[in-house]
């Protein structure tokens, strides 16, 4: 039997055959492409939910293809993975819907024989992510043909569905940056965590330089002010850094210290000339409700000269993140800063479980003072006269005196009245008693110095021609002590402590007394005077105590 050439009428039959149905194939996609074009529109329209979009779309999947059961898992609007499944007829699923998405996760297309009937499968992949999968069941077994027919309808599904799916990705991704962001930002060290947050945002976007800058919200002096500089993803300054003054480093951060706050004010023209930075995105960190304020501010190139939306609204997110992470920190720093110098709050906030590590309460001997104004209510009520002048001279003498504490390494207790508590040891412990005594020393005469000098202050001429002085006790004992109570005060509590007020309120104007515990451990006997003894109510022996010269 002779074979028809290419150019024989049952070759050209069969080619037209074959054209008609490829023809037919293609219409078959493109009327269901146009049905789930227009009902995602009306999705889009009406603002439905995946799930309802979905009560839409399935049943025209499964007119356009006979099956008597549509399925997709997927993510829906909470981020979450859920089934959807239309079944025409209330029929089950021939197999385990996890099987379903292995097996159509296994090749492109899947088709598979079940006494049920056979699935034809597709994994959803929404740009370039994976996003689930979608399968049709249809009655009977299917041919070669007939199952690439399938498989080609279930396609332009899929493509047309994941068009409506492309948001919910976008915004899952986001989602999961932004928990990744965060989490990083929980870090108890902020400046690691911080470093793990800027390794997400250069994972997934095109960022080339950044400055950031940010401070406690009550800090108008800059001493929490803290930045950081990155040029070609790279951090080359860091306020946690310390420089010497005159390198680079030490320049730069002089330079950033003398224009952090107009540059979170807005004007950040000068900050961003001196690190070479053109175009740029910006974004600004503001806290409060009655009154907002500015705590940080984040500026950022792309690479690629301009960020899209995406890029954006992450950059939007960390900065938000961010934000909330430095208000948590600033609250720490702010708890912190009542009893602890700069350099003692910043050493605490550098590690990890540093409440626990150092601040709950313990028993350890420390150098304790309690320092008084002598004759403050003659000051007071005769000299001073009015609440707001009382106000200054408590105001400007304290804050100086906590000053001097920090100074000398110190811990600020509390304030009772005019007296001012101070500890010396806490909250490391790391240096010897023999120093804490000596330091603690030190603080009185520079406490006492500074009271006499109050005659010529400017902020207080009512005292002028005066004789203003300090009474001082000091002490080293065994407290208790760390944070205790609702506010989490830090604190210290002993018979020592109770002795040490005690002995302070022996003391006379100028005088500094000092335990005789204090007196061995500060080694030198000849800088105190003679030893004395007072009998104090509620004490069994008489307090033995030197003064300081």
């Amino acid at each position: 039997m002779t074979e028809p050439n290419d150019s024989s009428p049952d070759a050209l039959r069969t080619r037209i055959t074959e054209l008609e149905r490829q023809v037919t194939i293609l219409e078959e996609r493109w009327a269901l492409n146009d049905e789930v074009d227009d009902l995602a529109e009306v999705a889009i329209r009406d603002r439905l939910p995946l799930d309802h979009t979905l009560r839409l779309v399935l049943p025209a999947l499964c007119r356009a293809t006979g099956a008597t059961i549509a399925f997709m898992r997927t993510y829906d609007e909470s981020l979450d993975l859920h089934d959807y499944v239309h079944a025409m007829n209330e029929e089950e699923l021939p197999l385990s819907a996890d099987a379903i998405v292995e097996g159509a996760s296994s090749a492109h297309p899947w088709i598979h024989e079940t006494p049920l009937g056979t699935i034809v499968g597709e994994a959803l992949d929404v740009a370039g992510e994976p996003f689930g999968a979608c399968a049709i069941i249809v009655p009977g077994r299917a041919d070669a043909a007939e199952g690439a027919r399938l498989a080609g309808l279930l396609h332009t599904f899929c493509e047309e569905i994941d068009n409506h799916l492309g948001s919910i990705a976008v915004a899952r991704k986001k989602a999961m940056l932004t928990q990744d962001m965060s989490d990083a930002l929980k870090d108890p060290v902020l400046d690691q965590g911080l470093s793990r947050a800027i390794d997400v945002l250069k994972e997934n976007i095109p960022f080339e330089d950044m400055l950031l800058v940010f401070r406690h919200e009550d800090d108008m002096s800059g001493v929490s002010l803290r930045y950081k500089v990155l040029k070609n993803r790279v951090v080359v300054h860091d306020s946690g850094v310390k420089e010497a003054a005159g390198t680079e480093g030490g320049d730069v951060d002089a330079f950033m210290r003398s224009r952090a706050f107009r540059m979170m004010a807005g004007d950040d023209e000068e900050v961003r000339e001196r690190f070479g930075i053109r175009r740029f995105r910006e974004e600004v960190m503001i806290t409060g409700v009655r009154s907002a304020r500015v705590i940080g501010r984040v500026v950022v190139t792309s690479r690629l000269g301009e960020f899209n939306t995406f890029d954006r609204d992450l950059l939007d997110r960390f900065a938000d993140s961010l934000r909330q992470r430095i208000v948590d920190f600033n609250r720490e720093w702010k708890s912190l800063s009542n009893a602890f110098s700069k350099t003692v709050c910043e050493r605490l906030l550098l590690e990890e479980g540093y409440t626990e590590k150092y601040l709950a309460p313990r028993e350890r001997k420390c150098a304790v003072m309690f320092a008084d104004i002598a004759g403050f209510t003659r000051l007071s009520e005769q000299i001073l006269v009015s609440p707001e002048a009382i106000g200054r001279l408590v105001d400007t003498w304290s804050e100086q005196v906590v000053a001097i504490l920090w100074e000398t390494g110190g811990v600020f207790d509390k304030m009772v009245g005019d007296c001012v508590i101070g500890l010396w040891g806490p909250p490391f412990f790391d240096e010897p008693p023999e120093e804490l005594v000596r330091r603690a020393a030190q603080a009185a005469r520079q406490i006492r110095e500074f009271t006499r000098s109050l005659t010529s202050h400017e902020a207080l001429p009512e005292l002028v021609g005066e004789n203003v002085d300090v009474a001082t006790g000091l002490n080293f004992c065994p407290l208790f002590v760390g944070t205790f109570g609702p506010d989490a005060d830090y604190t210290g509590f002993s018979a020592g402590m109770n002795n040490t007020a005690r002995l302070q309120g022996q003391a006379k104007g100028g005088e500094i007394l000092c335990m005789d515990s204090f007196v061995d451990l500060y080694r030198d006997t000849s800088a105190f005077g003679e030893e004395r003894e007072a009998k104090v109510k509620n004490v069994e022996r008489p307090l033995k105590f030197r003064p300081l010269a």
